[in-house]
């Protein structure tokens, strides 16, 4: 972090742009990702049916993944996209006949994180190994992409 005094102001450089990517003050980038994990803490302690808790929860954490894409840190933006998906197995499971599958639009919404999860993954072999030794991951999640 910079300061900078002009005459009698003092000024303190925050954040700038490097491209398209946002480089925050550490402090300042501590305080907002801590804002959004306290989003995801409410979202988790809702008093509410299961399915909405599971999707605010996985709302929130894709808000994160977000904010770590802006900032540049797609490892982080990778777990919290994972995180976003594993939110949206928190909610009730429903009888399809032969299994027991969460409701559809949290089955989409979590093929939906996932797929942007591994998209964040591509064009780096040390981020897609993440996703490859995630169990849910590796074997491609194929009874929720039958049930969608």
């Amino acid at each position: 972090m910079k300061t900078m005094q002009t005459g009698k102001a003092n000024y303190r450089l925050a954040a700038r742009l490097r491209g398209n990517e946002l480089l925050l003050d550490a402090d300042l980038r501590k305080a907002v990702e801590e804002e959004h994990l306290r989003a995801v803490r409410r979202a988790e302690g809702l008093k509410c049916c299961a399915d909405r808790r599971a999707f605010a929860e996985s709302v929130e954490w894709e808000r994160l993944g977000d904010f770590f894409l802006r900032v540049g840190s797609r490892p982080s933006a990778v777990r919290a996209y994972r995180d976003a998906a594993l939110a949206c197995l928190d909610g009730d499971y429903y009888d399809h006949g032969t299994e027991m599958l969460p409701c559809r639009f949290l089955r989409l919404r979590f093929l939906r994180m996932a797929e942007t999860a591994a998209a964040c993954c591509a064009g780096d072999a040390r981020l897609r190994a993440m996703l490859a030794d995630d169990p849910l991951f590796r074997e491609g999640y194929p009874l929720l992409k039958a049930g969608v």
